[in-house]
């Protein structure tokens, strides 16, 4: 049995941790839109023309926790890095704008002093941030095995 190129904190962030904030996120814009809402936006009132917005999230959010909880756990690509990286950095983006929308709602000046967070600010920083700076620090191949030659084409080897 070979050891995993994957380190068990980055796994249980992308397979575990991720998939699980990614499903509740999914459930509370699907059933309780009004409450991610004054958690997320306060500034906007809930109104029932932005349900297709909310269940446009639940898809990109399932979306995500599918891909974090099968995708990088199937037997054919639990150990591909490649893989690893192509469903982090696509992830990735998606965390770029989501964090922007929270630095937009908030503003700068109160996402960046977490002195002036409420508990739901701080729960909407957290499970936003944390995942993203993981995600950042895989693709930069912090607390990565160094790989040499990683895969072969037409017989060469490419670095």
């Amino acid at each position: 049995m070979s050891v995993s190129p994957i380190p068990k904190a980055y796994r249980f962030l992308f397979t575990t941790f991720e998939p699980l904030l990614a499903t509740s996120g999914a459930i509370n814009a699907f059933f309780f839109p009004t409450t991610l809402l004054s958690s997320t936006v306060p500034s906007v009132p809930y109104s029932p023309v932005l349900s297709p917005l909310f269940t446009q999230m639940t898809g990109a959010w399932l979306m995500l926790a599918f891909h974090d909880f099968v995708t990088l756990r199937s037997d054919d690509f639990k150990d591909d890095m490649r893989v690893w990286r192509h469903t982090l950095a696509a992830s990735a983006v998606s965390d770029v704008f989501y964090t922007a929308s929270l630095i937009q709602s908030m503003g700068p000046a109160w996402f960046f002093n977490p002195l002036r967070w409420d508990v739901m600010n701080a729960i909407a920083v957290f499970t936003t941030v944390t995942p993203f700076i993981g995600k950042l620090c895989f693709l930069a191949g912090v607390g990565l095995p160094k790989i040499g030659a990683v895969r072969k084409r037409d017989g060469k080897k490419t670095e």
